[in-house]
């Protein structure tokens, strides 16, 4: 699974951490995976709220 590890901006962590734990890990490899597919090069917090709905569904 490491293929999907992206960094990850300071905000975006504290955002990552706010979503209770028992499901922090899939909810990461679920973020990191549509941020690569973006062709994004990082995970930020703009990019989380701007696919809020996307990653939540």
């Amino acid at each position: 699974m490491s293929e999907t590890n992206l960094p990850w901006d300071e905000d975006a962590l504290q955002r990552l951490e706010k979503i209770p734990a028992f499901v922090r890990n899939m909810a990461k490899s679920k973020i990191e995976k549509a941020a690569k597919e973006a062709g994004e090069e990082r995970v930020t917090a703009q990019f989380m709220e701007a696919n809020r709905a996307k990653l939540m569904g």
